[in-house]
C-alpha cells in the first residue's frame, strides 16, 4: 500500500474527473501531506479554483521535479502510461505510484466486485450486470471507466460494479471478486508500448488473485486459449450456458425470448450473454432478465440511432476505434444500404478483414475522414470494390457529401475504425458533432 499515514509528500498527476476525486481524497486522507498537483496543459479556472494554492506544475515541469524526487508517492490518471520512460525511472529512483481505483480497492477491503474489462462492450455490459443487480433489488453501484469516479463513491453492500479500461488494470494491485472479460483484439497499442503488451494488460485483470471468478468469452479465440487449463473460470458462448447462436440469445439448447432487449446486433446479444453469465455467477435469478434489461436503451454514441430528413437513419457508433466493431455496426443493418464514414487517428491498424466484409455488404459509398482515411483510400484501391471511396477534409465535409447522395430507407453510419484525437478532443465530441451535423444537413432541401 504506496499510501501510509507517514506519507508526507503526494502528487496526483492529470486532473480529470478522477484526479479531482483523488485530491479531494488525499486531502481528507492526510491533511498534513504537501500535495502538488501534475497536469500536461494549464488547469482550467474551475479546477484551478478547486486546488486553491496547491502547487500545480504542467507540461516541461513536471519532468524535473520527477527527477529529483520531490514525491514520495504519485496518484497516476489512467490516461498516463506506466511504461512511459520518466515513470519507469521516478520507479527505479523509489517513487510509489498508484491510481483512484487501487485508492478505491484500499479504502473498501471488504467489498464484493465485479470488474468489467475487454476490448468493446465493457460499458454495456457494465451496465446491463448492473440493470440486473438493480431489477434483483440489491444494493449496487456502477464505478470506474463507465460511473462515477471511484473515490466518489461509496462500497454497497451487495455487488460493486466497475467497467475497467487496459490502462486501469495495468497497474491494478487488488484482485476483484468476479472479473468478466468480453473480447480481445489489437488496439492502443502506443500507450501500453505493443499490442501483446496490451493484451498482456487486459489479461492480468483475470491473474490478479486465484480465488478471482472468470467470465470469459469462448468464441474469442485470444480468450480461450490464454484461459483454457484456469480454475474458477465459467465461459459464455461456449456449448452451455449462455451464448449467441444464428442471431438469436440462447441458454444450453433453449433459444429465449429477447423481444424486450433494445439493443441491435449480435455484438451486443453476446454483452448480454457476458452480463447474465455473471448474474447467474452471484446468484441471482434470471429467469425474467427481460424485465431486468428492458429499460436500458443502450449508451451514448454506441450505434445511438435518429432519423433525419427523408426517412434517413442516422447512427451515430463513434465508439467504434478498431475495425471489428464497424463490422459489427454493419451487420446490424443487413437490409439497408449504407453511406459509412470512416477514419480517424492512425494507430496502425489492420483494416484487411474490415475491407473483404465491405466488398460483400450494401456500403454503397465510403467517406473517408483524416488522418488515416488516406492510407486506407491507398490501401482500397488495389481491391476491386463495388463502392465508390472519397476523401473528405472533415466531418462536416463528409455528412454533406453523404446527404447528397442518401435516399429514403438509407443508412448513414459514423463507425470510423479508428480514435477520435486530432480533430476532436474524444469520441464523445466526435459522435456530438456527428449528430447536429445530420440535424442541420439533414433538414435542408436537395
Amino acid at each position: 500500500m504506496p499510501i501510509s499515514p507517514e506519507t508526507k509528500s503526494v502528487a496526483i498527476w492529470g486532473f480529470g474527473r478522477e484526479g479531482a476525486a483523488a485530491f479531494e481524497h488525499i486531502r481528507k486522507l492526510l491533511p498534513k501531506a504537501r500535495i502538488t498537483i501534475l497536469n500536461d496543459a494549464p488547469l482550467e479556472p474551475e479546477a484551478a479554483g478547486r486546488v486553491g494554492a496547491t502547487q500545480v506544475l504542467t507540461g516541461a515541469e513536471i519532468g524535473p521535479a520527477l527527477e529529483r524526487g520531490d514525491f514520495e508517492v504519485v496518484v497516476k490518471s489512467p490516461g498516463v502510461s506506466p511504461y512511459r520512460p520518466d515513470v519507469e525511472a521516478a520507479k527505479r529512483r523509489g517513487v510509489q505510484f498508484t491510481s483512484v481505483t487501487n485508492l478505491w480497492f484500499e479504502q473498501n477491503p471488504q467489498a464484493k466486485t465485479i470488474a468489467v474489462s475487454g476490448t468493446k462492450g465493457k460499458s454495456t455490459t457494465s451496465n446491463l450486470i448492473f440493470q440486473l443487480l438493480a431489477a434483483a433489488d440489491r444494493d449496487a453501484c456502477l464505478i470506474g471507466n463507465g460511473g462515477v469516479p471511484a473515490l466518489n463513491a461509496v462500497a454497497p453492500r451487495d455487488w460493486a460494479v466497475l467497467e475497467l479500461s487496459s490502462y486501469q488494470i495495468a497497474d491494478l494491485a487488488h484482485a476483484p471478486t468476479i472479473a468478466v472479460l468480453t473480447n480481445l483484439h489489437p488496439e492502443h497499442a502506443p500507450w501500453h508500448g505493443g499490442v501483446e503488451r496490451y493484451f498482456a494488460d487486459k489479461l492480468r485483470l483475470a491473474n490478479l488473485g486465484r480465488e478471482t471468478i472468470l467470465v470469459a468469452n469462448y468464441a474469442d479465440a485470444r480468450l480461450r486459449e490464454a484461459f483454457a487449463t484456469r480454475p474458477n473460470t465459467v465461459w459464455f458462448n461456449a456449448e452451455k450456458g449462455f451464448r449467441v447462436k444464428d442471431g438469436a440469445l440462447w441458454r444450453d439448447d433453449v433459444p429465449l425470448p429477447c423481444a424486450g432487449f433494445r439493443l441491435k446486433g449480435e455484438h451486443n446479444l453476446g454483452n448480454l450473454a457476458a452480463a447474465l453469465t455473471a448474474a447467474i455467477v452471484i446468484g441471482l435469478d434470471v429467469s425474467g432478465f427481460e424485465r431486468g434489461v428492458a429499460n436500458f436503451a443502450g449508451l451514448p454514441h454506441r450505434m445511438a440511432e435518429f432519423t433525419v430528413g427523408d426517412g434517413v437513419l442516422c447512427v451515430d457508433d463513434s465508439i467504434s476505434t478498431i475495425p471489428e466493431a464497424t463490422i459489427a455496426a454493419l451487420k446490424s443493418y443487413p437490409d439497408r444500404d449504407a453511406i459509412l464514414l470512416l477514419g480517424g487517428a492512425d494507430r496502425g491498424q489492420d483494416y484487411r478483414e474490415l475491407y473483404e466484409f465491405l466488398r460483400a455488404s450494401r456500403v454503397k459509398l465510403l467517406l473517408l475522414l483524416p488522418a488515416n482515411g488516406s492510407r486506407i483510400a491507398e490501401e482500397i484501391a488495389t481491391l476491386k470494390t463495388p463502392f465508390e471511396a472519397r476523401l473528405v477534409e472533415d466531418l462536416r465535409q463528409a455528412v454533406e457529401a453523404a446527404f447528397a447522395r442518401l435516399h429514403r430507407g438509407d443508412l448513414l453510419l459514423l463507425s470510423p475504425a479508428a480514435p477520435s484525437f486530432g480533430q476532436f478532443v474524444n469520441f464523445e465530441e466526435r459522435g456530438a458533432k456527428f449528430e447536429a451535423l445530420c440535424l442541420e444537413l439533414g433538414a435542408l432541401p436537395k
